[in-house]
């Protein structure tokens, strides 16, 4: 489908953008959104070619590697506009996801580009490592902030570590008034300084420890979480009934209060599927002591979301497609494909209605194959309505469009 005027739904998302924008980098940010959302690819050709009131891709290139303007602002406006239309209300919950994602990138000449550990393929590659933070809310998941890690070699003096990245993004989150913010991360970002940015904000934090850490117990043996975990979940473990994605499953699960180094006091879950061995223990860890176990899994599973964000922005609006050679182009590629993904996510919200303002409640959203299907479908029969609006006689406009729509 090649869109041959701007949609009306693209249109009223992007009105407030012109207060940020010349004319000319409002026209490209709308080539680019549009583009990524009809063809579920970013790459430059692609998105030129997808609009016939587009420009050329050089000029698209141009645009991300030379213009002045801000995408940081963008998108991060864009993200408090979809949550503050979802009408908060004072004690709920909202959650801050933090994780990184490796995209593997062959050039030799891109700026940033270093030897990471591909989890997907298990070998090591070269690319580019991207720390990303989600919002998590009433069931939506919304990409708020992005940020390519550099390497030693490549930033010298200003080198840092991708734990100190995470701790700046959570101190620089403003929740709504009166919202309480929980933050998830894996066991990687479990340090002091994550940590410690939480408590500095107020935030509480979930995340998995590795089995290596002690912990250290007022009451019984103090050790290792390897070596701790299995006597604990055998001799005081229970067995409960989890709600998990694909249905319910029956777990066994147990607590222990204690201190982990550096961390502070904590309260670690242990968990178990009933037919794994003892050895193949989760241990969830987090700074709100008087949670119940069956709670602190709950939440802890909510994190998974930004595997799922991930799996969206590369799989269905092609994250990884960018060839943009200079890290100012890079990072606003990456920044524009998660605005695409929040003007589907807005447009989705739209359909639901009411129901996205509900407290305490889930967003029934449609997945994510249906609301991009859906969107496209809508983007099409609004270039037909454009189209057909140019012809003068009725009836023959009606017979043009009813066509059209039946092809």
């Amino acid at each position: 489908m090649r869109v041959t005027s701007s949609p009306r739904v693209v249109q009223c998302l992007f009105g407030w953008t012109k207060d940020y924008l010349s004319r000319p980098q409002f026209l490209h940010i709308r080539i680019f959104v549009i583009g990524v959302l009809v063809t579920g690819e970013s790459r430059l050709k692609a998105l030129a070619e997808a609009t016939s009131f587009g420009r050329h891709r050089t000029s698209l290139a141009l645009f991300l590697s030379q213009a002045q303007w801000n995408e940081q602002v963008m998108l991060e406006e864009q993200m408090q506009r979809i949550l503050r239309s979802m009408k908060p209300r004072k004690g709920e919950f909202v959650y801050l996801l933090i994780d990184d994602t490796r995209i593997v990138k062959r050039s030799t000449t891109m700026d940033d580009v270093s030897k990471l550990w591909d989890h997907s393929h298990q070998r090591f590659a070269r690319g580019h490592m991207v720390v990303t933070v989600a919002v998590r809310f009433r069931g939506v998941t919304l990409p708020w902030r992005l940020q390519v890690w550099q390497p030693k070699a490549v930033a010298g003096r200003n080198y840092v570590k991708t734990t100190e990245i995470a701790a700046a993004m959570i101190r620089e989150f403003q929740p709504p008034r009166g919202v309480r913010v929980r933050v998830l991360f894996d066991a990687f970002y479990l340090c002091a300084k994550v940590t410690n940015a939480c408590n500095s904000c107020g935030f509480t934090w979930f995340s998995v420890a590795s089995k290596n850490r002690k912990l250290i117990r007022e009451r019984g043996r103090s050790g290792s979480l390897k070596s701790l975990a299995p006597g604990i979940l055998k001799y005081s473990g229970h067995r409960v009934r989890l709600k998990r994605d694909r249905g319910w499953r029956w777990m066994r699960i147990t607590s222990a209060n204690g201190r982990l180094a550096k961390i502070g006091d904590v309260r670690v879950v242990f968990s178990k599927r009933p037919r794994d061995p003892w050895n193949k223990v989760l241990a969830v860890a987090t700074n709100e002591l008087a949670r119940s176990d069956r709670d602190v899994i709950e939440i802890y599973e909510k994190r998974w979301n930004i595997e799922v964000l991930f799996k969206e922005l590369r799989s269905e609006l092609g994250l990884g497609d960018y060839r943009m050679q200079t890290r100012k182009g890079i990072r606003r590629h990456l920044h524009l494909v998660c605005l695409a993904h929040l003007v589907l996510t807005h447009h989705s919200l739209k359909s639901v209605g009411a129901k996205a303002r509900q407290p305490n409640s889930e967003i029934p959203l449609p997945r994510f194959q249906e609301r991009i299907t859906h969107l496209r479908d809508e983007i099409r029969r609004d270039q037909i309505r454009a189209f057909t609006k140019k012809i003068r006689h009725d009836k023959t406009r009606q017979q043009v469009r009813q066509f059209l729509l039946a092809t």
